[in-house]
């Protein structure tokens, strides 16, 4: 009874949204991102392409049309995915035996980190809506849309973990 009370607080219900978050990040890396009407290329398609041409692995600046169009491949995505549900496990290694005592700057420390990872999550469905061709060429495929959810649902989950007061 006592396992389902710590489960059941702020800190085990963020763990649980945080762990689930990464995974589907993680899992999002392996659906189709692109849909090119010839084929549907994975995130982890776009991390092969970008090291094949000799680019940067895991962010690309100019990834659409012309101009700043940021682009997170599919490794910087799983290595955001993993630490979201690496802090998740953390929350829940600190239900038993007491919570976790996390200190102010340690809390400043981690909502950070999950802000950055939604925004990791976040930025590549914004940008292929903001600088991709318009014309229909390069559509989202349904991967690009549990990315930002995963993302969020991360995020929400470590800040919900990590708020003040009764856990």
């Amino acid at each position: 009874m006592a396992g389902s009370a710590a489960l059941a607080s702020r800190r085990g219900l963020g763990g649980i949204a945080a762990v689930v978050g990464g995974a589907l990040m993680i899992v999002s890396v392996w659906m189709p991102w692109l849909d090119l009407q010839v084929e549907d290329p994975t995130g982890w398609d776009t991390y092969t392409a970008l090291s094949d041409n000799g680019r940067n692995v895991l962010y690309e600046h100019n990834f659409f049309d012309a101009g700043f169009s940021p682009f997170f491949s599919g490794l910087a995505i799983l290595i955001a995915g993993g630490l979201v549900a690496l802090i998740g496990l953390a929350m829940f290694a600190s239900l038993r035996g007491g919570a976790m005592a996390v200190p102010g700057a340690g809390v400043a420390v981690l909502s950070l980190l999950a802000l950055l990872v939604l925004l990791t999550g976040a930025t590549n469905l914004f940008s292929l809506y903001v600088t991709g061709p318009g014309s229909g060429i390069i559509d989202p495929a349904y991967g690009l849309y549990v990315l930002p959810v995963g993302g969020l649902v991360g995020f929400l989950g470590v800040s919900l973990g990590l708020a003040r007061g009764r856990s």
